[in-house]
């Protein structure tokens, strides 16, 4: 009989690759498991409201705009401006056939898209610098409730909840991920107002056209587009019409810092158009044309910006801040970095964060001096091991009306440093849920009764059927 000798290296093989074999379908399944228990993240909709409220009223828009560019012209913001025309191809009419049409733009070069911009004179000024008096160069309207048709303040938009698509409609399905949870109302960071003035009485001495814009006459239209149009016709301008009058303005609704004003005038042209040279069989024509006129002015304010306002850092661990400088010459400025409690984190001057062994939230502060004024901005740093996932033990719940049942989670890892939920019903008159996750039937219907965590804000349902 023949003996089979045992190779004790072949076996010390197989038991290593069984090991990576069990830890591999065993993390593999773990993964699925969590995976499977994952249902993304659902952060509470925080709105910041402003340092003033949007104005509700022509009245209110009207005593905003005084108040922030008052507030402009006793600060150091700096100010660029720009005077210039814009217009459409498409609004071109003229009393020649389609072809024809279509030849003029081609002739012309499409004159309409390149009407140049009012030339200065030479002692006007187009910028000016932080701190050197934006009252050089921004014009104060000179407007009151009566000059006033209509006004617009947009600052909201909604988000969806799972995928952050966006709309300006309030929307129930998100059609980019299939979400049936409704879109949350968000604010954007600037009030967006227009002011639209009335066109009555525009020939009047004490117009609204006269008190608050630069009224145009025949002659200087006709010259915005000489450089343009010159080798192929002669243009002459016989009517201007304002069609709208509108001032618009930006602000900064955190800071109620002014960031955009503009003065703009849509108005039609009528003008008869000659041709010469080449062009001279095309003779006379007559045309009309939408003009848009934009005398704008870009506020920049001098501030200070970190990279991060919330940071997550495990115990004894590191990060660091970036520090964005608005002002002339921001590599000579200083910055000097601060630590609420130095037992939790210090902060060093080049904005490197480290923390230690104990828990805690800490404030660390940016702060540097231009001008005279100081500018700083802060970030929140939470000491802890975070949540990496969260999942609900039970997925559904058959009850009777008036029967409770206690939902329970599961948070990991073991250690993280918030192991707390909070409860939430999709719709309280099926179902209701305290605190503690004790979910309570009212009425026969099905609902979806989530659990959100409160570092990560994890997100984990469970349906409670209510029979």
């Amino acid at each position: 009989m023949k003996t089979i000798k045992f190779d004790k290296s072949k076996l010390l093989t197989c038991i290593v690759v069984s090991i990576l074999v069990f830890f591999f379908i065993g993390g593999f399944l773990l993964g699925l498991d969590r995976i499977s228990a994952m249902e993304g993240t659902f952060p509470p909709n925080d709105i910041t409201e402003g340092m003033s409220p949007a104005p509700e009223t022509p009245d209110d828009a009207v005593e905003y705009l005084y108040r922030v560019i008052d507030k402009a012209v006793n600060d150091i913001p700096s100010v660029t401006y720009d005077d210039y025309f814009t217009s459409d191809s498409d609004s071109l009419v003229t009393d020649g056939s389609d072809h024809f049409d279509k030849t003029l733009l081609f002739v012309m070069d499409n004159f309409i898209s390149h009407i140049s911009s009012v030339e200065e004179n030479e002692d006007s000024i187009s910028a000016v610098g932080f701190g050197e008096g934006a009252e050089k160069l921004i014009r104060i309207p000179d407007i009151n409730i009566d000059d006033i048709e209509s006004f617009s303040c947009n600052y909201i938009y909604y988000s969806c909840p799972s995928c952050g698509e966006t709309s300006d409609e309030p929307l129930q399905l998100c059609e980019d991920c299939g979400s049936l949870r409704p879109y949350f109302i968000k604010y954007r960071d600037e009030y967006d107002i227009e002011l639209v003035l009335s066109t009555d009485n525009l020939q009047e001495e004490n117009s609204v056209l006269s008190r608050n814009f630069v009224p145009r006459n025949e002659e200087q239209i006709a010259a915005l587009t000489n450089d343009v149009i010159s080798e192929a016709a002669d243009l002459v301008v016989d009517d201007i019409q304002y069609d709208k009058l509108y001032i618009r303005f930006k602000v900064n609704r955190l800071t109620d810092e002014i960031t955009y004003l503009c003065y703009a005038k849509d108005m039609t042209i009528t003008a008869d158009v000659s041709f010469k040279n080449d062009y001279a069989a095309f003779g006379k024509k007559h045309i009309s044309v939408a003009l848009q006129e934009m005398q704008a002015y870009h506020l920049m304010w001098p501030s200070l910006t970190l990279s991060d306002h919330v940071l997550v850092i495990e115990p004894d661990g590191t990060d660091n801040l970036l520090a964005t400088l608005v002002c002339e010459d921001p590599l000579v400025e200083t910055v000097s970095w601060s630590s609420s409690d130095e037992s939790i984190a210090t902060v060093d001057e080049e904005g490197y964060i480290d923390v230690f062994k104990k828990t805690g939230e800490v404030t660390i502060t940016a702060t540097f001096e231009y001008l005279g004024k100081q500018y700083s901005d802060t970030c929140t740093v939470y000491v802890r091991i975070p949540v990496e996932s969260m999942k609900m033990l039970d997925k559904n719940v058959t009850l009777a009306v008036g029967e409770s049942a206690a939902l329970k989670t599961k948070v990991s890892p073991k250690d993280a440093t918030v192991q707390t939920v909070t409860w939430y019903s999709e719709d309280e008159s099926i179902a209701v849920v305290d605190a503690d996750g004790v979910v309570t039937a009212v009425a026969e219907g099905t609902v979806i009764v989530y659990a959100l965590s409160d570092d990560g804000f994890y997100r984990s349902t469970c349906e409670v059927i209510v029979e």
